[in-house]
């Protein structure tokens, strides 16, 4: 059972949502504790008690007004959150989209033809992508391309600020709107599953399994994308789980730079104005988006190499 696909994901499934809980409760004490109220041990618990109840069980997430100085909410934190929480889900998902497909095949022209120009090409802009901040990114490409904003040179069907349709309403403005935000999120895991990819498959294609495949006579193209690939995806698909954390956060940047009506747009203002309960509501949503990630990484890499499931792989 230990080392069964169903076992494994069973712990799995169960950690992670441990974690789902833990995440919010830790965050909940603090903000509790760095509001300054003289609050006993035992008050704090109490406060988290009802706090998990309300949340879990009941399914709210903040009262319907808010207001700090000249800020003010009138909409629940819940409502805020699932108004935004399809915005994400597409922004999100398109980004991990396009970050392994383009880890995953500029790795493997960077492992099978390491010394060509396009390959040195490839390493250059890895390397920029891993230094640039995507609000930057973000913020230059559409002062340079994007159409009706006084930009230097205007590419046709180029993401631009408050251009979000939903995908109901016009597809073709939708993918216009979209494509470019999921791009900039996409960047700095892209490279990371570029230089990733490279390192491993190339030593995956030294292994002697894949010298017997070569040997039988099995086509080049086909040793590297069905033997050596699938053997070297695993710590690929790793990095997902690993860095969702700051994909979040590039995630949120993106959405203000373009003004995308999801959810973390609201998370700076939330933060500056101590709006605790729209920031528990997002620290939920964020906690929900990493253990899904964590879930099917963990699945896909227990699927693509058995030995995650006993711990003999290091992912």
């Amino acid at each position: 059972m230990n080392g069964s696909l169903p076992g494994y994901l069973a712990r799995r499934f169960a950690l992670l949502a441990l974690t789902l809980v833990l995440v919010p409760s830790l965050s909940f004490v603090m903000f509790t504790l760095i509001q300054g109220d003289e609050t006993a041990p035992h008050d704090v618990l109490a406060e988290l008690a009802t706090y998990l109840s309300t949340t879990f069980l009941q399914g709210d997430l903040g009262g319907e007004t808010f207001r700090y100085d000249t800020y003010i909410r009138t909409r629940d934190a819940l409502e805020i959150v699932r108004d935004g929480f399809l915005v994400d889900c597409y922004l999100l998902g398109g980004a991990l989209v396009l970050a392994v497909a383009i880890g995953l095949l500029a790795g493997t022209f960077q492992a099978t033809r390491p010394r060509s120009p396009a390959s040195r090409a490839v390493s250059l802009v890895t390397a920029v992508v891993l230094s640039s901040p995507v609000y930057w990114v973000g913020l230059m490409l559409v002062l340079l391309f994007a159409p009706g904003v006084g930009s230097v040179v205007e590419i046709p069907f180029f993401s631009t600020v408050s251009s979000y349709r939903a995908p109901s309403d016009d597809p073709l403005r939708f993918l216009q709107s979209m494509w470019l935000p999921c791009l900039i999120v996409a960047a700095p895991l892209a490279a990371a599953c570029t230089r990733m990819c490279a390192g491993t498959l190339a030593g995956t294609l030294e292994e002697d399994f894949v010298r017997t495949a070569r040997g039988k006579g099995v086509p080049e193209r086909r040793v590297v994308w069905r033997h050596g690939l699938r053997a070297s995806s695993a710590p690929v698909i790793g990095l997902v789980g690993v860095n969702m954390n700051l994909i979040l956060t590039n995630l949120a940047l993106v959405e203000i730079v373009f003004n995308i009506p999801g959810s973390y747009r609201y998370l700076e203002r939330a933060l500056v104005n101590r709006d605790v309960d729209l920031v528990q509501a997002l620290v939920l949503e964020s906690t929900f988006f990493i253990v899904v990630a964590n879930f099917a990484a963990d699945a896909i890499q227990a699927w693509l190499d058995p030995r995650v499931r006993t711990g003999e792989a290091i992912a």
